[in-house]
């Protein structure tokens, strides 16, 4: 049997050498406090009178929940505390039921922390040792990787006397922790610590340790597994495991809390670009305003010259006027797309027929074609299957493809337009034998203001958002727009629109 010479260094190499073999856990301080504060919380719990044998790090935090269980503890049951004669004193006042048991300068119990739980119907240990980083030229690995039991170096600081926040978080800590209700490994822990007290207090006649001095001498055998022992060895597994799964659903909460910050990041970094993209499209719309106005004012200043002559001054008219049609058409584009971001969300998704929409608005243009000299013509299937999509957006994006068709094809051309129907989309084609569009500037040309064909004579320049407007209001219903070109053969614009659902026969 190992001597209580050797059982004073260290409880740590006590229970190490035990008949018993306790299981040990490394964990770090906040782990350590975590189970000192659940064992307490079980013996308030459960109304558990005992005696406790205490020594933990310096500090409130560490001391208060076992200050608070000794407030409500009726006599003679005490707390013993284990303080050195340089450990700062307890914050909390002692009472009769806490009694101050000093320990000597010594090695004894060095890096060991315990909470012992002593009474007639259940016994419990919390028994800890600080280890320390091991060194990294020995060991040839990092050191926060690598931990070693502390030994009885006399080189060894105590790290009790100091504050917990600088003795064991400001650098990479752990302690090796027995948990244990086995009342005979628990009896041998208190056999070791009251005969500890028993030498060091043999001079003294100090009545508050008689239990502990009268334990060491005795030497108490273990705890009889009583009924009441086994109930009360019942709750402790329950109290764990009931711990256990508190903090399975509160790490489940952190971790769907960070999920939802996650999804909130993304959103925010969503919003960003969003806000970014707006400041771009005021930014541009002010300087196309600006380009129309500056022309208009300049022409208006080179009229009020006395010696211009009437050519001259049809040619600035002309280009008042033209630059007056640009700044109506990029003001109307503006408030186009404007009304269609608010009207997004309060559109009524109504099955829609591509024969019944589309003929009349191609009708209208038909006389303006006519007078160009184009031919305008449309094949629309009945057969074609109805879409979901609002009408007055089908009209809009219609009224827009047949303007640029017709604007950028020449007299003698043509312009028809079809449609047919597939498994999900139908399709509506604009198709001309207009001037085409170069392969530079096809990736553009559904991008806000760009304007990058040649314009035929006597054509007004557009403000550039048609083609933008168009795309902006199939996908905001789950349709696309493609585009395919050759210069000086054509332009084809096809758009898909999904299809209506149809409804199960009942």
């Amino acid at each position: 049997m190992q001597s209580y010479q050797e059982q004073e260094v260290s409880l740590h190499r006590l229970l190490q050498l035990s008949a018993a073999t306790p299981d040990y856990v490394q964990v770090k301080p906040k782990g350590f406090r975590t189970i000192l504060q659940s064992t307490v919380e079980f013996l308030e719990a459960q109304n558990i009178q005992a005696n406790l044998l205490v020594k933990l790090p310096a500090g409130e935090s560490w001391s208060e929940d076992v200050l608070r269980y000794s407030q409500g503890l009726p006599t003679p049951y005490q707390v013993y505390w284990f303080l050195r004669p340089d450990t700062n004193p307890l914050s909390v006042p002692l009472g009769e039921t806490n009694v101050i048991v000093p320990l000597s300068p010594g090695r004894t119990w060095r890096g060991d922390y315990f909470v012992v739980v002593q009474s007639e119907t259940f016994a419990a240990m919390v028994v800890a040792h600080r280890l320390q980083p091991a060194s990294a030229k020995a060991q040839g690995t990092d050191p926060r990787l690598s931990y070693t039991v502390q030994a009885d170096a006399d080189t060894d600081e105590e790290d009790e006397t100091s504050p917990p926040d600088e003795a064991m978080a400001t650098r990479p800590s752990y302690l090796s922790v027995c948990c244990s209700i086995n009342p005979d490994l628990v009896a041998t822990v208190v056999n070791a610590i009251c005969h500890q007290v028993g030498q060091t207090m043999a001079a003294s006649a100090n009545p508050d340790l008689d239990w502990l001095t009268q334990q060491g001498s005795e030497m108490p055998a273990g705890q009889t597994l009583t009924p009441t022992y086994l109930t009360l060895v019942d709750r402790w597994l329950n109290w764990q495991l009931k711990r256990q799964e508190h903090l399975r659903q509160s790490a489940s909460t952190y971790r769907r809390q960070a999920l939802g910050m996650s999804s909130l990041s993304s959103q925010n970094e969503v919003l960003l670009n969003t806000l970014r993209l707006k400041d771009d499209f005021l930014n541009t719309v002010g300087q196309e305003l600006r380009t129309p106005l500056t022309t208009i004012k300049t022409a208006l200043t080179l009229l009020d010259s006395p010696h211009l002559k009437a050519p001259q001054r049809q040619r600035y008219m002309e280009m008042i006027s033209h630059e007056c049609d640009r700044q109506s058409a990029l003001i109307s584009g503006v408030l186009n797309l404007l009304q269609m971001e608010t009207s997004v969300g309060q559109t009524q998704l109504d099955p829609l027929s591509l024969a019944e929409t589309v003929p009349p608005v191609v009708s209208t243009y038909q006389p303006l074609a006519a007078e160009k000299g184009i031919l305008l013509a449309y094949t629309i299937p009945t057969q074609v299957r109805a879409v979901q999509f609002p009408d007055s957006w089908l009209r809009q994006i219609v009224i827009h493809l047949l303007n640029n068709s017709l604007k950028y094809t020449p007299s003698g051309g043509r312009v028809w337009v079809t449609a047919r129907s597939t498994s999900k989309f139908a399709e509506l084609e604009v198709r001309d034998t207009g001037i085409g569009i170069s392969a530079s500037d096809l990736p553009h040309i559904f991008e806000h203001f760009y304007r990058g064909r040649n314009l035929p004579p006597n054509e007004t320049e557009g403000a550039g958002l048609g083609l933008s407007i168009v795309q902006q209001l199939l996908l905001s219903c789950g349709g696309t727009v493609v585009a395919r070109s050759q210069p000086e053969e054509g332009t084809a614009i096809v758009v898909r629109l999904p299809i209506y659902p149809s409804r199960p026969d009942r």
